[in-house]
């Protein structure tokens, strides 16, 4: 849910500061980029003290960074605000590093597949809900010209609350001890990192999580600012996307055990760039009709060209692509894979890059279908990245 309002939150802040496309997403950016700097530092955090203690650690995080949000925002300060982002960022990556090998390690390895699907899923839900409400709340404001971060105050308090409830649950929960590594071996534990295959992943992962974060983030806006749809509707649309996704999550962990990851990663692959070529070259006079909400929360036809309908669509095989790259990237690795999962977080930093380097092209060309072209670059290398892995199996 944290992570969605990324997408929502730059309008706002381009609305609030008159900022550019590019710097709109300036506040992805700085979020995005703490996984980068904390992703290592988490990784050894976790094996010092625990996940309990980590847990708790980043909740206290999270309450800390939505208060810089809310003066940010409040007072006017873009300083303040990117801070508040930067945090928060650093309180996320810490959340998932806790959270991936706990997952692959909780059972059989061959189901870590399953499982991991089954924790995207519950993840896709809260993604679903961040630009329906933040949509809802932009459509009922008297003067969306005036939008501003005051206007989503009563939303960044339940945030906050919910945050120390969490921290509050996670001091009554006994965490199992999966025997992870202390850090003592580290050197030995990065020399085994060095193969083609993980190197190759983290850069797939990098330009995956930019192509999956920048789809939502750059059609949000391109429905807003090119197209002028209503802002409940758009974020209905983009909410679509990310109900794909959990669509797709439950699918792969339905046939995690029967279709292997590989095979997965080459399927969803292929079709996702189909339609990212399709979104970039079928002409905005192509529309269709499709449902959407209002700012009443009634739902309505809204028409729509073609193209945004294939970038949505696109979340249902964005859905099991870090499953798939993770489990191809760390096979073998053994005591190693908790050091791996950092390395992975440190390049969820493609988040904050790729959104803004199509929203830096957005401005220079002045329109956003053709900027797609850096999605369609990202899905080109996850395939060939597919590619490879199935020839050195071999």
């Amino acid at each position: 849910f944290i992570t969605g309002l990324n997408d929502p939150f730059s309008k706002v802040i381009q609305t609030q500061f008159s900022l550019s496309t590019f710097q709109s997403q300036l506040g992805g950016l700085f979020f995005f980029i703490a996984y980068f700097f904390v992703g290592i530092p988490s990784s050894l955090f976790v094996d010092r003290f625990g996940y309990k203690r980590s847990i708790q650690t980043a909740m206290s995080v999270v309450v800390f960074s939505f208060v810089l949000v809310l003066f940010g925002g409040n007072f006017g300060s873009l300083v303040v605000y990117f801070s508040g982002m930067f945090t928060l960022g650093c309180a996320v990556t810490l959340l998932q590093v806790v959270v991936n090998p706990v997952i692959v390690a909780a059972g059989d390895p061959s189901g870590g597949n399953t499982r991991m699907n089954l924790g995207g899923a519950a993840s896709s839900i809260g993604a679903t809900l961040s630009p329906l409400i933040v949509g809802f709340i932009m459509g009922n404001v008297a003067d969306f010209s005036s939008l501003s971060v005051s206007d989503v105050n009563p939303l960044i308090f339940c945030i906050i609350g919910i945050a120390i409830v969490v921290f509050i649950a996670a001091s009554l929960i006994t965490f199992p001890d999966l025997n992870i590594s202390g850090g003592e071996n580290m050197l030995s534990e990065f020399r085994s990192l060095v193969n083609p295959k993980f190197l190759l992943g983290i850069v797939a992962i990098f330009l995956y999580v930019g192509m999956e974060v920048s789809t939502a983030n750059i059609t949000n806006l391109f429905m807003l600012n090119e197209l002028h749809v209503d802002p409940a509707s758009a974020g209905a649309v983009v909410g679509t996307y990310w109900i794909f996704m959990l669509v797709g999550r439950l699918v792969g962990a339905a046939v995690g055990t029967v279709i292997r990851s590989l095979t997965q990663l080459i399927i969803v692959a292929s079709v996702a760039l189909l339609l990212y070529l399709g979104a970039i070259f079928t002409p905005l006079s192509y529309t269709l009709s499709l449902p959407a909400l209002d700012s009443d929360f009634n739902i309505v036809m809204t028409t729509l060209p073609v193209s945004i309908a294939m970038l949505i669509a696109v979340g249902f095989c964005n859905s099991v692509m870090w499953t798939c790259v993770f489990i191809l990237a760390t096979q073998g690795l053994g005591r190693s894979t908790n050091l791996a999962a950092g390395v992975f977080m440190m390049m969820v930093f493609g988040g904050g890059v790729i959104p803004a380097l199509q929203g830096r092209l957005v401005d220079v060309f002045g329109s956003f279908q053709p900027t797609y072209v850096v999605g369609a670059f990202c899905l080109a290398f996850i395939l060939g990245y597919a590619l490879f892995v199935r020839k050195s199996d071999k």
